[in-house]
Parts: structure tokens; sequence; C-alpha cells
């Protein structure tokens, strides 16, 4: 899990075509230690940015004039370049009279809706939320992008499966995986090795008793 240190400082767009409701966002935000955000008052302006400096994390007002939201965020998805973009969709529209906003959001590539009136402490936890899953992403995206610009062939030993790493000495995959990216291996067992090895155990400590 990631601390607040880890995404605090990652960029943030917020377009909405109403003063207050920026100054709102921009203020509780900034007062939640977020002070890397760029505002916009129209969709068009977010978009032509967007394009040469794509953020971490969108939010996008629904009902804009000229290009709405719904219009942004439907250029956003269909652009390869830019579809991992995560984007959480606001709206006054009350959920309890009309579910269509949500619906619409979520089936064009939203991950996430946010209806206004909305509480301090849900715009900063559902931006936190987002981020931290971001910050994953582009982490995990790196380590296969370095996994895969490794244009030598790994030797790997057929029995113990360690690799003979670059200076010629034998290494567990894991701790070779490690050194050259950024991945972390949480261990488990797998159904296979559970029968072969810890289910035999298991059944000895119980005869045993």
């Amino acid at each position: 899990m990631y601390n607040f240190e880890d995404i605090k400082d990652m960029q943030i767009y917020v377009a909405d075509d109403d003063e207050i409701n920026l100054k709102l966002i921009k203020s509780v935000l900034n007062q939640s230690g977020f002070a890397n955000l760029k505002l916009y008052f129209s969709g068009k302006t977010m978009m032509e940015e967007v394009t040469h400096n794509p953020p971490d994390l969108l939010l996008l007002d629904i009902m804009m004039p000229g290009f709405s939201g719904y219009d942004v965020l439907e250029w956003i998805k269909q652009d390869p370049t830019l579809t991992n973009i995560p984007i959480i969709m606001i709206t006054a529209a009350s959920l309890d009279e009309n579910m269509e906003p949500l619906a619409r959001s979520f089936e064009l590539g939203a991950m996430d809706y946010i209806s206004k009136p909305f509480s301090n402490l849900e715009l900063v936890q559902r931006v936190k939320s987002a981020l931290r899953m971001e910050k994953q992403r582009q982490e995990l995206e790196q380590a296969a992008m370095q996994i895969r610009s490794l244009e030598k062939l790994l030797p790997i030993c057929s029995y113990c499966k360690k690799i003979r790493a670059d200076k010629d000495y034998w290494q567990e995959v894991e701790g070779y995986i490690s050194e050259h990216t950024d991945t972390m291996f949480s261990h488990s067992i797998c159904p296979e090795c559970y029968d072969v090895h810890v289910k035999p155990q298991l059944d000895s400590l119980k005869r045993h008793k």
C-alpha cells in the first residue's frame, strides 16, 4: 500500500465551467496536501492540454457547454496513448432520481463517480484511491517495460531454476527480477505444490497426533 508521500505530487486536472466548484475542489485538495493541480473552465481547453501533457488523474464535470464531460471522457478512452488515464466524473444529478449519468459514465470508461454536493472527505478519499491505483499501474507498466527490454537470453538451471546473472553467479529468479525492475514478490503456494509438498506433511502430522 502506498502512503500519501508516494502520491501527493501526482498531476491532477480538474474541468468544470463553474468557477465556484473549481475553487472548492482546489481548496479541498490543496488543504489535504495535493498541490499539483491544474484547473480548466472547459472540456476543450483540457483536451488540448491532455494531448501534450497527460495527467495522472482527471476530475470531469459532466455538464459543460461545448465539450461535455462525456465528450472528453469518450475522446480520451478512444486514444490508445491516453486511455489509461483514470477519470472521475462529477455531476449535480441526483442518483436517487436518475441513474443514467452513472451508467453512461462507466460505460464510457470512467473509473469513479461523485455526485454534488459531495463531502470534503468523500472527494479526498476518492482522489487518493484513484491515484494509488494509477501509481501501481504505472510502476507495473515500467517493470514490464524493463523486463521486455532485456535483450539477452537468460540461462536458467533446469533443476533449481536459478538464473545465471551478469556477474556469472547463480541467483534466485525473484532476486534477479527484483534487482532489475521495481517488482516486489509476495510468496504463496500453488495447488500442485500444495498437493505434493504441504498436504503430505499435514497428513503426517494428523496421523501422529
